[in-house]
Formats: structure tokens, sequence, C-alpha cells
């Protein structure tokens, strides 16, 4: 944990087997270039507030993460339908009780991690396709994809950079312990 941030970086929450492979499976379909990476909820740098601020020590950041996990219990989630962010080629899923994920992204916003600004609100999404504008038969298949609606349990929060579209840098995991 020693170093600081340089890359556009993000706070997430896991998604975890076998929800994973299921995203991942419809990444593949939709967006081949994130396939691969791992399948989770972005509290902090996708909307809300913005990626975090380069410089700040990683082990900071772990630390107020560590803190606020400990406050948070695991909770199960499940998808409701698909979406997209309004004039964006960007579709996820939304969530069914989107109360959680609001609980913990208010929590790290508020925390002493310091955020670059976005304008946008936050969302808890799950991203299936991301940049590139769909194809006709991909615009047909996303909105009347199968949503998966098995329950899922959201149980740890993650610290990721991106050093590019395509790979990702684990910082820090931490499980949720807490009792809210």
């Amino acid at each position: 944990m020693k170093g600081v941030i340089e890359y556009p970086s993000y706070i997430v929450l896991d998604i975890p087997s076998p929800m994973e492979e299921k995203i991942q499976a419809l990444r593949s379909r939709f967006d081949t270039e994130r396939a691969q990476m791992p399948a989770e909820v972005a509290l902090t740098g996708s909307c809300g507030v913005g990626t975090i601020l380069p410089g700040q020590e990683i082990s900071f950041i772990s630390g107020e993460m560590d803190r606020i996990a400990a406050q948070y219990a695991p909770f199960e989630a499940t998808f409701d339908h698909v979406e997209r962010f309004q004039n964006t080629d960007i579709y996820y899923f939304a969530f069914q009780d989107p109360a959680p994920f609001t609980a913990l992204h208010h929590a790290l916003a508020n925390s002493g991690i310091k955020f670059r600004h976005t304008d946008f609100p936050f969302v808890p999404h799950c991203t299936l396709k991301l940049r590139q504008h769909p194809t006709e038969q991909e615009l047909l298949e996303l909105f009347f994809l199968q949503t998966p609606q098995e329950p899922f349990k959201i149980s740890r929060m993650s610290l990721y950079s991106l050093p590019d579209l395509t790979s990702c840098i684990l910082h820090h995991k931490i499980p949720l312990t807490g009792l809210k």
C-alpha cells in the first residue's frame, strides 16, 4: 500500500462470482475491450464524485476505506433493468434497491479522501457497454436483454487505478464488516 495515486482511481464494490462471470460474458458481447475487467459498482469516480485526486497516499485512502467498511455490513443486491445514461453510449444494469450503494457513496464522499469534481449525480450501476456507439442490433439486444434476477451478496470494497482503458491495478481490498 505504499505510493501515491497516479492514474484515474476508483473505489468500487466488487460483484462476486458467479454473477461476475455473467457480467463479463455480457461485456464480451457488447464491450470486448472491457470484458476481462472486474465486474463492479463504482462508488467513486464514475458519478457523484469524480476520480480520486492524484498525489494522495494510497495508505491514507486505504485507511479511510477500512474505517468505512467497518461501519457497513454486507448486503444483498439484485439487478433491475438495463438503462442508458442520457446523451451517452453508456449502458448499465440498474439496481432494485439503490439505498445501500448510496449510503456507502455518501460515506466515502464525506471522508478525508479528495476527489475530482463531476457534474453527474450518483447512480449505482454496473456498466455493460462503455464508449463505443452501439450498432442497431446491439441496441435491440441491450434493451431486450434478460436481466439476471438472482440476488447476490455485496461484501467487499476495492481501490483500483486504471492506467489505460483495458487494464487496472488493484491497490486495496477490504470486506464490509459493520452492522449498518
